[in-house]
């Protein structure tokens, strides 16, 4: 992404549920002649005007423990525009858009991936790029991502904002739930996160055995699923990781687990020639509203050598995880998901490799 002028290029991770689009000031060497300061007081602020002059804000990442303080200004971030009635997209636009500028903290840098020194936020926030824009451009208030999922071959993905990518191999392809709010994060201060309702688990069409209960709000355990997509692969409570692996070991011969997974099984018993086969088990979400995330073989499992594929789910820790599910970037590969703040609905297609598409194909 390119901000500023003299124009800077940031590589940011893409967070969905992030506070902020921020990045590492000192390390680019930015120092912009068109950027401006967020007021005190002014729209998003939550600091009032007699508290201060340059707005400050916490920045919120599933990528960092703590919250870290960050001053926001107003700058030019070039983006790419396509039109709701053609597929096409159009050259570069520079748009003005709220931004977190920082200095370098170890800590906080630490945590991100190599090569990046930022994150996009594309939470619900009200310091979030997304409001920003919104409000600025009046569009509506909508995130779409499309993660891709060969690795090594520089081949990008693509994040939308303010509707979804007009492609014909895309069309007819989404279907819908609804996002839903959780009181609890809402009370902790985190009302940026995004939620769905599933019901249960099916393999094949059979549903998992484990105390549905999990997955309804209790105390102690928030029955929600969290989609995260900087976590690499979908955690789940250890009764529905177990049932999860039962189901997968009566279809396959069980194989010597490979770090991180620890769950692994003979490739083989998959046909041993594509994890799309009708040999993959299908694993469907059975969510809110009846629809259904089917999740198929190149999201379910890693090929770790010639003959052995992993479970791509792991067993989250009891002590850290208060979500009985939450939704991991493997998952979401190929997929296109949509999240639609204003009509409160989370839209995906599952696996667009079943249509001969991907995330990473030719606009």
């Amino acid at each position: 992404m390119t901000v500023g002028k003299p124009p800077v290029v940031a590589n940011l991770v893409v967070d969905i549920r992030g506070s902020a689009l921020w990045f590492e000031c000192d390390t680019l060497s930015y120092n912009s002649t068109t950027s401006t300061p967020v007021p005190c007081g002014s729209r998003g602020c939550i600091q009032t005007k007699d508290q201060c002059s340059t707005c400050q804000a916490y920045l919120k990442s599933e990528l960092n423990f703590n919250n870290q303080i960050a001053t926001l200004i107003n700058d030019y971030v070039t983006l790419r525009y396509t039109s709701p009635s053609s597929p096409y997209v159009t050259p570069k636009l520079p748009v003005k858009a709220r931004i977190a500028c920082r200095g370098y903290f170890e800590g906080m840098m630490s945590m991100l991936p190599a090569g990046t020194l930022g994150i996009l936020g594309l939470g619900n926030s009200s310091t979030s790029f997304v409001s920003s824009l919104v409000s600025s451009y009046k569009i509506p208030f909508k995130v779409s991502l499309c993660l891709p999922s060969k690795r090594g071959n520089n081949k990008p993905g693509s994040v939308y904002i303010g509707g979804r990518p007009n492609r014909k191999d895309f069309k007819g392809l989404l279907v819908s739930t609804p996002l839903i709010s959780n009181r609890e994060t809402i009370e902790h201060g985190e009302d940026y996160n995004y939620f769905i309702d599933v019901k249960s688990i099916e393999v094949n069409g059979k549903s998992l055995s484990f105390d549905h209960e999990l997955l309804k709000n209790k105390t102690g355990h928030w029955g929600r699923t969290k989609i995260k997509n900087v976590i690499p692969y979908t955690l789940l409570e250890g009764s529905i990781y177990k049932a999860l692996v039962e189901a997968f070991s009566e279809k396959a011969k069980k194989q010597n687990p490979v770090y991180p997974f620890t769950d692994c099984f003979s490739y083989k018993s998959f046909g041993g020639k594509s994890l799309l086969g009708k040999e993959t088990p299908v694993i469907s979400l059975v969510l809110g509203g009846g629809a259904k995330w089917d999740i198929y073989g190149p999201n379910s499992l890693v090929k770790v050598n010639r003959n052995v594929v992993c479970l791509a789910f792991q067993e989250a820790d009891e002590f850290e995880s208060l979500f009985p599910i939450e939704i991991g970037g493997y998952q979401m590969e190929d997929n296109l998901v949509e999240f639609d703040i204003e009509a409160s609905k989370f839209s995906f297609t599952s696996s667009l490799l079943l249509h001969n598409t991907s995330c990473s194909s030719p606009q």
